[in-house]
């Protein structure tokens, strides 16, 4: 079923105003790059460029530029990729992990502020739901997507 269009705007206006502020006070006090490149490199252990630009749907050139910095300044490795040699795989430093829980702690005690005056209940079904409904946005860009490859090479597959 459907939701009303008054139930959808309830949802999708202030889910707007949030993920706007949020961009600009993360732009602001931080480089939304580097701080992916740091979560996908944490999450994954060793990861590719190409995967966490594929991944972020930024372009190769923006995720190797952050890399740079971020393996200047110490935070991650960059070594060949064995099965690949015209790549690379990122990895987190000691450094490195000290930066992403640093962070993490500090996002967190951001969340903890808004959130503090609902009761666990509250918190722990906010969660539920924003985890559904991540589930079904991932869901949906996966049935929509399109096959890879080139036109041409699709001719003729139909």
């Amino acid at each position: 079923m459907r939701p009303s269009n008054e139930d959808l705007e309830r949802i999708v206006y202030p889910l707007t105003r949030i993920a706007e502020g949020m961009r600009r006070a993360q732009a602001r006090n931080f480089d939304p790059t580097k701080i992916a490149i740091l979560r996908e490199a944490g999450i994954k252990g060793k990861v590719r460029p190409s995967e966490i630009a594929s991944d972020l749907e930024l372009h190769q050139s923006s995720i190797a530029r952050s890399t740079r910095v971020l393996e200047d300044a110490g935070h991650v490795n960059v070594d060949p990729d064995p099965d690949d040699r015209r790549s690379c795989l990122i990895s987190l430093t000691d450094a490195g992990w000290e930066e992403v829980r640093r962070l993490t702690a500090l996002g967190l005690d951001r969340f903890a502020d808004f959130l503090e005056s609902w009761d666990a209940e509250e918190v722990r079904q906010f969660g539920s739901l924003l985890t559904k409904f991540e589930e079904s946005i991932a869901a949906t860009k996966a049935r929509e997507a399109t096959p890879g490859g080139r036109r041409w090479q699709k001719k003729g597959k139909s």
